[in-house]
């Protein structure tokens, strides 16, 4: 049987979000920034479905905790 590909997408690492532009790129590598939480950094998750909603639901159960 054949597995379906899934779609991947690339997320922001801390809160899920696909909101990401590049900061800067080129000679010294490239940087992105998350619209949704502000995250800056060189690393990004490409992710299916399950995996962006898992990440999401770990990063608002931390976001939670930390209000308390």
């Amino acid at each position: 049987m054949e597995k379906k590909r899934e779609r991947m997408v690339e997320v922001c690492p801390v809160c899920g979000s696909s909101e990401m532009y590049l900061e800067t790129g080129g000679y010294v590598g490239k940087v992105y920034h998350c619209k949704d939480c502000n995250y800056m950094g060189a690393l990004v998750v490409e992710a299916d479905d399950e995996m962006v909603e898992a990440i999401k639901e770990g990063y608002g159960r931390e976001k939670k905790g930390s209000e308390d």
